[in-house]
């Protein structure tokens, strides 16, 4: 609670009983309903909400740079797996097709940049080994 004014000490020693005036009884009870709420209240409340909602899509559009790599990683071992594969259905006289399916469709997934250079160079020769073999298959086969 808030106090505007002041009473001076002379009035509480007075020994008579005085009523305090009308003014002092109306800002009392102005003072217990509670402050008026103001009308800027509402729309900066409203506001603070927006914003903290698009700081949060904001946040969660941001992309980490540990993600990138580790999507271009699974991309990496995706297509490393699939030549195992491949290398096993040759061995074993098996049919290559699916393996080779895998192959392409990995090859033809879009490929991010992650930033580091080393892996981006990995990834690209791991490529080449995928387009040469489903060139090769395709050079022979019907695929």
């Amino acid at each position: 609670m808030r106090i505007d004014r002041t009473r001076p000490s002379s009035n509480i020693r007075s020994s008579k009983k005085a009523s305090p005036p009308a003014g002092d009884r109306a800002a009392f009870s102005t003072s217990l309903s509670g402050p008026a709420p103001a009308a800027g209240n509402q729309s900066a409340s409203a506001s603070v909400g927006v914003s903290s909602v698009a700081a949060l899509m904001a946040l969660q559009g941001a992309e980490d740079p540990l993600e990138k790599r580790r999507r271009s990683e699974r991309r990496g071992r995706q297509m490393l797996e699939a030549l195992d594969a491949l290398k096993l259905d040759v061995l074993s006289e098996r049919d290559p097709v699916p393996a080779l399916k895998r192959m392409a469709s990995a090859l033809d997934s879009a490929r991010e940049n992650c930033g580091d250079q080393e892996l981006e160079a990995v990834i690209d020769q791991i490529e080449l080994r995928v387009a040469v073999e489903v060139a090769k298959y395709k050079r022979s086969h019907s695929f």
